[in-house]
């Protein structure tokens, strides 16, 4: 390979080929970043260490390259094998992580994730024999032989062999956290098959156990539904959103719509194998995620996706992991690749927002909101419709001859084109235009086709499929995807609860950057769509508040939180606000200390409450107590300066000045407000002569103009 200048190479990598060159050469000093001995890229020390900086950076690409770079100057490592195994897997690379399973198998056969990727690629090329093999090769460890026996069970249903699928998940030793996968699958795998007594059974047992769990309650109401129980259906996902504790996941709304149009037809949540070994990766993967493993996680994201691009939970959860490892622009970019038109597109585009004000770029988070809010806006005028054009004939599709073979994912040609234009006549959505490409839009649109005239739901058109469309499609009329050029109203309307998320996730990115004026007026937008205020909107009236605090308008501030208060009584981060305040500027001192406190027992181990109880105490007078919480609250969040800070002005005041003046020092170097900074410097120079308002803190690690947002 070409060698590569040492500037071409962020400075993290740089740094690396530097500690490199170090240790080969055993020198006291380098000589030069542009020299030819700095530039270790392509030796096996530098190109190691490169890669493991790359890795704790999150840059995968880049880890991918090292370590393949690594790989040339030691091929028979299998350490380094493995590791450019996960990175090629962790970006989605599975030509390259496939090629490289091979290898690292014939090295070290019971090489558990290598396993499991040769049997993910023979299961995609449909080999099941060799993908069960590959699987039962892979359980190793309480991960391992659960995922060996979830895929293995799909792959069972896949030779149609449900029966013994559904018995290899009978395994009564397996920890309870692993019944619930196992229970969960044998419900989907029975319903896939065609065994709804079964599937039901299971269903129900897992509902009785747990009625919150959006995945397990959006699979059970669509068996229901799917068998034309569409009372039971609406009964168990009514329990749900009641469970939830609010007006229920996005999902679990637009499925409740579907069920009130009598005329649709609800399919399952899985109705093929490879949408089943899909949904394994997809759980375990979040769960992984959930839990801590973000590596681990994010590679069985990447196994669900390489069997269902648009799996759009999986999509999602691997944005939510880019943003937790903070990239904000992989994140967005993954969230661009859930299908249009899907119930998530609201939640999708505020975590969009959200990632581009982390981006610095807040007026096109701004924009995107505002946008979102406009649809929401106008879908709530009348929509005025055309009148029907009487549907003209459409052009007759000639027929297709397979000739015994099949059209699958990855086809192309101009059969795979009149096939998308005859499913475009029959108005399913194949994820684009025709393009004479057999992408995941065709084969779900396939699937679709499948799954409702009563064939084979593999994705794969045969001889029999594809007689079966164009008999359909040719007998349709109307404009291809304009079934008779009927007018659509509402179809991009955000419902009111979809509306208050996105009014609220602008009224947070206009109070991050300070804009409190701005938010007022977002916030009261919001408001007025609620008009019987309960528990869960508490945020809106704690938003406002904490605006008008910033604007010094105390009066509509107080009001507002204790309207917060009063809507959520042991909300910690209302608790702490509205005390603080108070006491911060010498009222209600005892009321105020009260709140704190409440605030503190609720979340005992939150750095910034426990600054608030602190300051209370200061404030007070009690500098002693005030020490004892404040020095509790800097070893909770050692990186924040107000909170050394007013470390500091509590240690000078019991007379502990050489300590007290290390703390404004230290406050100085974590970067606060500029005004604060200058009292702080003030204070190293002349000691503590005037104690001024400093902002409170919250519990989220921010100061309170930014709380964080939730996921979708």
């Amino acid at each position: 390979m070409r060698a590569r200048s040492a500037r071409s190479y962020p400075r993290p990598y740089l740094r690396a080929t530097l500690l490199a060159a170090a240790m080969v050469a055993g020198a006291p000093a380098l000589r030069s970043e542009t020299s030819a001995t700095v530039d270790l890229s392509q030796t096996l020390s530098g190109s190691y260490l490169a890669g493991r900086f790359a890795r704790a950076d999150n840059e995968m690409d880049k880890a991918a390259e090292f370590y393949s770079n690594a790989i040339v100057f030691d091929p028979s490592s299998d350490m380094l094998l493995e590791q450019a195994l996960l990175m090629e897997a962790s970006r989605g690379a599975w030509d390259q992580a496939l090629r490289l399973s091979e290898t690292l198998v014939k090295m070290e056969p019971g090489h558990r994730m290598a396993q499991m990727f040769l049997g993910l690629g023979a299961f995609r090329n449909g080999d099941w024999n060799t993908a069960e093999k590959n699987f039962r090769a892979s359980a190793s460890g309480p991960i391992g032989e659960l995922t060996s026996s979830l895929a293995t069970s799909w792959i069972l249903l896949a030779e149609k062999k449900p029966t013994e699928g559904l018995d290899l998940l009978v395994v009564p030793k397996q920890a309870e956290w692993a019944q619930f996968y196992l229970r969960y699958h044998r419900a989907l795998i029975a319903d896939a098959a065609g065994r709804r007594t079964d599937a039901h059974q299971a269903y129900e047992k897992i509902f009785k156990q747990d009625a919150r769990t959006l995945r397990t309650a959006l699979a059970y109401t669509r068996s229901l539904a799917n068998a034309g129980n569409i009372k039971g259906a609406r009964n168990v996902l009514r329990q749900h959103i009641e469970k939830s504790q609010g007006e229920g996941h996005t999902l679990a709304r637009a499925l409740m719509k579907e069920l009130e149009a009598a005329d649709t037809k609800i399919p399952l949540l899985v109705s093929t194998p490879s949408e089943g070994l899909a949904e394994v990766f997809y759980g375990l993967g979040e769960s992984l995620i959930g839990e801590g493993a973000i590596g681990v996680g994010i590679v069985y994201l990447q196994m669900a996706l390489y069997l269902e691009p648009q799996h759009p939970f999986a999509l999602a959860a691997l944005a939510n992991a880019h943003e937790a490892n903070r990239q904000f622009a992989e994140a967005i970019a993954t969230y661009d690749r859930i299908p249009k038109g899907s119930p998530l597109a609201p939640a999708i585009e505020i975590r969009k927002a959200f990632n581009l004000n982390s981006l610095e770029k807040p007026d096109e988070a701004r924009s995107v909101l505002e946008r979102l809010l406009e649809i929401g806006a106008t879908s709530e005028k009348p929509v005025e419709t055309s009148p029907v054009e009487e549907a003209k004939p459409a052009a007759e599709f000639p027929a297709i001859d397979l000739a015994g073979d099949v059209l699958r994912l990855g086809s192309a040609g101009d059969g795979v084109r009149e096939l998308q234009d005859a499913l475009q006549r029959l108005n399913l959505d194949i994820g684009g235009t025709p393009d004479g490409r057999f992408g995941a839009g065709t084969r779900k649109a396939v699937q679709d086709f499948q799954r409702a005239n009563g064939l084979d739901v593999d994705g794969i058109v045969g001889q029999q499929t594809v007689d079966a469309i164009l008999a359909k499609a040719n007998a349709a009329t109307g404009t291809p995807g304009k079934p008779g050029n009927t007018a659509s109203a509402g179809t991009d309307a955000l419902d009111p609860s979809e509306k208050l998320q996105a009014l609220d996730a602008l009224g947070n990115i206009l109070r991050s950057r300070k804009q409190y004026a701005d938010a007022v007026d977002i916030y009261n937008r919001a408001i007025a769509m609620i008009p019987k205020p309960d528990r869960r909107h508490w945020v809106y009236f704690y938003a406002r508040g904490t605006s008008y605090e910033r604007l010094k308008n105390w009066p509509p501030a107080e009001a507002d939180l204790k309207k917060a208060l009063e809507l959520y009584p042991d909300q910690p981060l209302v608790l702490n606000y509205l005390g603080y305040s108070w006491i911060d500027q010498g009222i209600n001192l005892d009321d105020g200390m009260r709140l704190i406190e409440r605030a503190v027992a609720v979340k005992p181990d939150d750095g910034y409450i426990v600054d608030s109880l602190g300051w209370a105490h200061f404030k007070r007078g009690n500098y002693a107590e005030a020490v004892r919480y404040l020095e509790r609250a800097v070893e909770l969040r050692p990186d924040d300066p107000v909170l050394n800070d007013h470390l500091g002005d509590a240690l000078w005041k019991v007379g502990r000045e050489r300590e007290a003046r290390f703390q404004w020092d230290q406050s100085l170097t974590l970067k606060p407000e500029p005004e604060d900074a200058l009292k702080t410097r003030r204070k190293i120079d002349e000691g503590l002569v005037v104690i001024e308002h400093n902002t409170p803190k919250i519990a989220n690690g921010t100061s309170a103009d930014a709380s964080k947002p939730a996921t979708p």
